[in-house]
């Protein structure tokens, strides 16, 4: 069984302007390897950002790395290493990299997102990494 897989290494999206970012698919029911929940990294360059949207599921963003800025509702916040964005199902949102690094998040969502768009895309790329490790792991679904 496999437990432990390499961001580095998994393929990622890149989402055009006017809000470029890569998206990798870290785990999902798609892929395979969870049920409960998709995480995905986002890394966003200098002066890109997300846009403002909302999602069908609750999600939970780590700032891993990188400086910036955000909005969860009428909740503004500079974002920094360490710090936990909260951004409830249907609540508008946005990060916006306003430093000089990658800004890098690593976002939980839950329930699983359901496979649309860039997400969707996303997904397929992983897919070509995770084709030699998901097959050796069988995810346990709980009953």
């Amino acid at each position: 069984m496999k437990y432990i897989w390499d961001g580095m290494k998994v393929n990622g999206v890149k989402v055009p302007p006017p809000h470029e970012r890569i998206l990798k698919i870290m785990l999902s029911p798609e892929i395979g390897n969870i049920d409960k929940c998709t995480v995905l990294f986002s890394i966003i360059n200098p002066g890109n950002g997300t846009g403002s949207h909302t999602h069908s599921s609750d999600e939970i963003m780590y700032v891993a790395s990188g400086r910036g800025n955000g909005k969860v509702g009428n909740e503004t916040m500079e974002l920094r290493e360490d710090i936990v964005v909260f951004a409830p199902k249907d609540v508008d949102h946005y990060i916006q990299n306003t430093g000089t690094e990658t800004l890098k998040l690593i976002c939980f969502y839950v329930p699983p997102l359901k496979p649309a768009g860039y997400f969707e895309k996303a997904i397929s790329k992983a897919k070509k990494y995770f084709k030699n490790t998901v097959s050796t792991f069988q995810y346990q679904k709980s009953s």
